[in-house]
């Protein structure tokens, strides 16, 4: 009987404006986006280089959607990064004077200092700017798995009487997939794990071999498997696999790991204090406030005062947590073992959700580090998804419940009182691409330009983490702003061809600043024949 374990790592971003005269509007979520090149992907890469080092056999998957390569190949970004970077150091010289009589604080600051100086150093000269070869070249060890995606983060179930969507939007990821790493994935994640039966038809037809969904899809399925969620099921030679659903309850519930009062407390961050002079290296007069990462205290709030971070705690912290995560998983599997001993495997995925993890556990990278370090010690297979997709004839066959991963597990919240009113102005651009794709076959020149920009501002419309964003009321203004650029630019596209005259200058502009697919053919949207 063996045991096994699967580690997903899901990573997204929402496509921003970054051109000079937009870097202030939109400074709160070019700063969140530097401070997941910071807290996350360089953690990560370290990571990898370290256990390549000590021959540390492992595989974990992780998805890095289009947008994120995207945005991670920006010249102008990584520039700024650096410039981003140069800025922390710069208020950290100036909260030394400031906090020069309290030596605990002291310590903090010249540790950011220090991390900081660190990562200009590495994303400069040892990543040269670019991490996604070095996230390509850990794929091509086996060191990682990186699953495909769709273009952006639509919420497919919206769109099941468009297939011409669903398809335009899996294509769209395939392809840039493809043009980032070299090679065709064979895991597919599905967005928001938002799974709707007959969907595996359109995502096999694309090449892939599996997917995975959230737990209640096999829980509610009609014909519930007979081991649950630790074995792999079919339709057909498609396989699935279902998340495990205590990983969620772990670190977010009542006594999740987050809320551990020895960690760090992000929303004590100077950002949200400190007057706008104080913080003039990092953040201009008139902008939203966002962290700076010089944050002193940590979660416990049983004073008044507050109580201040100590990294030696939180990282003790960090191994009791990890060693109770396994040995949680490791009694699971053992218990499935125990009942069934006839099944030859079992296994467990876990999933991980980079961006909300980002705002509430500044631990995690040393969290997800201790559990693969510790999984030594337990009796566990640690095994991609894909390694276990070679002959699907022995899976149960069942037809997965269609549910969803967020929101209370069928994606409501992506559908709101206070989101809701963007799904006319979607549902008719949608309609209108897929009868622009047949109108025009084979245009070129202006008309193909017209045609493939508004292919890409179409897909930037559908991402569910702008609606994510507004029923949150996290980025509400840029979200709103986002949504009605890229609406607005569709319309005049449409109307535009209608009439058969365009401004080449507003063309031009538009074309320049949302370039997150310079390769698009518009004939993605046409009808599959």
């Amino acid at each position: 009987m063996q045991k096994k374990i699967s580690f997903i790592i899901k990573a997204s971003q929402e496509f921003f404006r970054h051109t000079e005269e937009e870097e202030k509007i939109n400074a709160p979520v070019i700063n969140k986006f530097f401070e997941s090149i910071s807290n996350l992907y360089i953690p990560l890469l370290n990571m990898l280089e370290k256990f390549e080092t000590e021959g540390n056999n492992f595989c974990f998957s992780i998805v890095m959607p289009p947008v994120l390569c995207n945005l991670l190949a920006s010249d102008s970004l990584q520039e700024n990064y650096i410039k981003w970077l140069e800025n922390k150091i710069i208020l950290g010289q100036k909260e030394l004077n400031r906090n020069k009589d309290n030596p605990q604080i002291l310590s903090l600051i010249k540790a950011e200092i220090e991390k900081n100086t660190l990562l200009k150093n590495q994303f400069a000269e040892k990543y040269q700017k670019r991490l996604l070869p070095v996230f390509r070249y850990y794929m091509q060890k086996g060191m990682i798995e990186i699953l495909g995606t769709c273009g952006t983060d639509i919420f497919l179930p919206h769109y099941i009487d468009l297939p011409e969507i669903i398809s335009a939007e899996i294509e769209t990821g395939l392809y840039s997939y493809k043009k980032v790493f070299g090679t065709i994935p064979e895991g597919f994640w599905i967005c928001e794990k938002g799974y709707f039966e007959g969907l595996e038809n359109i995502i096999k037809a694309y090449g892939y071999s599996y997917t995975i969904v959230d737990s209640r899809s096999f829980l509610l399925a009609e014909n519930i498997p007979e081991n649950g969620t630790y074995r792999p099921c079919r339709i057909g030679n498609f396989v699935f696999f279902a998340d495990d659903y205590y990983v969620e309850k772990e670190i977010f519930g009542e006594k999740g790991f987050v809320y551990n009062k020895k960690y760090l407390n992000l929303n004590s961050d100077i950002g949200f204090d400190l007057d706008a002079d104080s913080l003039s290296p990092v953040m201009q007069e008139g902008t939203l406030r966002f962290s700076t990462g010089y944050t002193y205290l940590n979660r416990d709030v049983s004073k008044n005062d507050g109580c201040v971070y100590d990294k030696d705690d939180a990282h003790a912290q960090v191994l009791e947590d990890a060693e109770n995560f396994l040995k949680e998983h490791s009694s699971r599997l053992n218990k499935m073992c125990q009942e069934d001993s006839a099944t030859d495997f079992y296994i467990d995925v876990c999933t991980f959700d980079l961006e909300r993890l980002s705002k509430n556990w500044f631990e995690f990278p040393d969290f997800f580090e201790s559990i693969i370090v510790g999984l030594k010690q337990y009796d566990i297979e640690n095994v991609s998804c894909s390694s276990l997709c070679a002959n699907p004839s022995v899976y149960e066959k069942i037809i997965p419940y269609s549910s969803s991963g967020c929101g209370e597990g069928y994606g409501e919240n992506l559908l709101s009182s206070k989101n809701s009113w963007m799904i006319r102005y979607i549902y008719k651009a949608c309609v209108r691409m897929i009868d622009l794709a047949e109108r025009f076959p084979s245009d070129s020149g202006l008309k193909n330009r017209l045609l493939n920009l508004g292919a890409q501002e179409l897909l930037l419309s559908l991402s569910s983490k702008l609606a994510d964003y507004i029923d949150e009321s996290t980025f509400l203004e840029f979200a709103e702003r986002r949504f009605k650029e890229s609406i607005f630019a569709f319309t005049y596209i449409f109307d535009a061809l209608g009439s058969n005259t365009v401004s080449t200058e507003w063309l031009t502009r538009i074309e320049a600043k949302d370039s997150v697919f310079p390769w698009m053919n518009y004939k993605i949207f046409a009808k599959k024949k």
